[in-house]
């Protein structure tokens, strides 16, 4: 166990440096901001990075209890025997709290890590991206259905503007071609038949080919460019939000 006076010292020295720094102790943990919150007294695992942004870790989880982003000014002090360290910040107004009572393990590193992230998505990820965010489609679109089997096969999402007029979309991970339009206005074609109205109809991909381009100018068929990453930058913010959301709550 590392005496309090010892880690106050090890953990200024630290974000002074900017390392990042890991603390394992008994720790409770108060929140004001968004809404208030106060976790109880137990053993969590604390990361304060180097960009000094915080996460408050239970042993159990992958999501962090209570976290800070990045930029929060944080102030460390002792107080009857116990460690405090405070994470703020102004816009919006939020603060968060933790006092240790005891210091089980304490270390900090300055990691170096300019590695390039890449992610390999699905058109799954393409289509929740749709169903969570349909504004990326265009204002006023909602989703109807996703996955509605037809004689052909499965439509990705069919939705229905801003007018109430239904929306055909076929999605695409990669470069759309001239069979994807193809297929679509397949599936246009029996939803018209089911429904008695012509639907529009929209290739949703990151790109479409000059072939695909042209066929899709004959035939009505509208395009919308989305991509793997932008998906999941999307999904990525959604968590975000939901979890911001759940907090408030």
């Amino acid at each position: 166990m590392i005496g309090i006076d010892e880690a106050i010292a090890e953990i200024k020295s630290a974000i002074t440096a900017g390392r990042l720094v890991t603390i394992i102790g008994e720790m409770e943990v108060f929140y004001e901001g968004r809404s208030i919150s106060w976790l109880s007294s137990g053993e969590r695992l604390l990361v304060i990075k180097q960009d000094r942004s915080v996460l408050v870790h239970r042993p159990t989880g992958y999501e962090p209890t209570n976290w800070q982003p990045a930029g929060s000014h944080i102030d460390v002090w002792g107080e009857e025997g116990k460690l405090v360290i405070v994470s703020k910040r102004t816009s919006p107004p939020e603060m968060l709290k933790i006092i240790i009572t005891r210091v089980l393990s304490l270390s900090s590193f300055g990691l170096r890590d300019e590695g390039e992230f890449q992610i390999h998505a699905r058109e799954e990820d393409m289509k929740q991206a749709i169903i969570a965010e349909p504004s990326i489609i265009e204002d006023g679109f909602r989703v109807v259905e996703s996955e509605r089997k037809t004689k052909s096969g499965y439509i990705d999402v069919l939705g229905v503007d801003r007018e109430g007029r239904l929306v055909v979309i076929e999605i695409k991970r990669e470069s759309a071609d001239i069979g994807d339009v193809e297929q679509l206005v397949r599936y246009s074609t029996q939803i018209e038949e089911e429904f008695g109205s012509k639907p529009r109809q929209m290739i949703v991909a990151p790109r479409l080919s000059s072939r695909a381009a042209r066929k899709a100018r004959i035939l009505g068929v509208e395009f919308r460019q989305l991509s793997p990453r932008k998906a999941q930058e999307i999904l990525r913010r959604r968590k975000g939000l939901d979890r911001f959301l759940c907090s408030a709550d």
